[in-house]
């Protein structure tokens, strides 16, 4: 009895361990993937000024080179806590024009519009048949020049 914890123990141990850490490596890396797909959208709006037709094509070529995946179900939801009256969904998730998981909404204020933007990382668990989505919220500067608005 002098050596309570066997080899076999230990080395299970170790499995475990360097099992945890790989599945951490692997959850940075998708988040930091869904920060940069998000900064990229929003760069992408605040060029354009506007959430046209100009700019989703160019969201869309941006995102299939960063290689986003398309989505396949569920829909935009407001997500910020302001009334319902001041906010809009700009963009459905899914439509034959917009076949990537992210949502626009336009916000308007007396000074001119904003747009926040909702990009989600999903994770699949292949073993246990598990998709998990986190949902990543962003929104743009204001934008004065109201004569761009559409809407």
């Amino acid at each position: 009895m002098k050596e309570a914890i066997g080899t076999s123990m230990v080395f299970n141990l170790i499995i475990i361990f360097v099992g945890v850490m790989i599945a951490l490596l692997f959850g940075y890396i998708s988040y930091s993937k869904g920060f940069k797909i998000r900064n990229r959208i929003l760069d992408r709006m605040e060029e354009y000024k506007v959430y046209n037709n100009d700019a989703k094509d160019a969201i869309a070529g941006d995102l299939k080179a960063m290689g986003y995946q398309t989505s396949t179900s569920g829909k935009c939801k407001i997500v910020t806590k302001r009334s319902k009256n001041t906010n809009y969904i700009v963009s459905p998730m899914t439509d034959s024009t917009n076949p990537y998981d992210y949502c626009v909404y336009q916000y308007r204020t007396t000074k001119g519009v904003y747009y926040g933007v909702t990009v989600y990382i999903t994770l699949n668990f292949p073993i246990v048949n598990s998709i998990v989505r986190i949902p990543l919220y962003g929104e743009t500067k204001i934008i004065y020049d109201k004569g761009m608005v559409e809407g």
